[in-house]
């Protein structure tokens, strides 16, 4: 398909920019009690607002509710120490004084501590 450089935008009504420009309406936190007031008045005149509430409402408490369940269910692993090293060496006297080491394989043995 073609290009035309042409692009689309949305017709705003003049109300609207009217109430976007700055200074027309300033940004202030609720006082107390305008928040349940707004979201009623938004419920009685809004279609389709109290079930989008409800779905995001929902949409939170499964989300909460799987970081949860994923905090309980990751188990801490157990951190074990070796108590002898799983190498040893086995020395030998040769002519004079010269020592020859060999290392040599042992079964491995944890500590009976544990540690989370």
């Amino acid at each position: 398909m073609a290009y035309s450089g042409f692009t689309w935008a949305p017709m705003i009504s003049v109300t609207a920019t009217k109430y976007q420009r700055h200074g027309y309406v300033e940004k202030r936190a609720f006082l107390p009690g305008e928040r349940r007031s707004a979201a009623r008045e938004m419920e009685r005149t809004v279609k389709g607002y109290r079930e989008l509430r409800q779905e995001l409402a929902d949409s939170r408490k499964m989300i909460r509710e799987q970081e949860q369940e994923r905090r309980s269910t990751v188990e801490k692993t157990i951190q074990t120490s070796f108590y002898k090293s799983p190498v040893g060496t086995r020395t030998q006297k040769g002519s004079g004084a010269i020592f020859y080491s060999d290392p040599v394989g042992r079964t491995i043995h944890f500590s009976a501590t544990k540690r989370i």
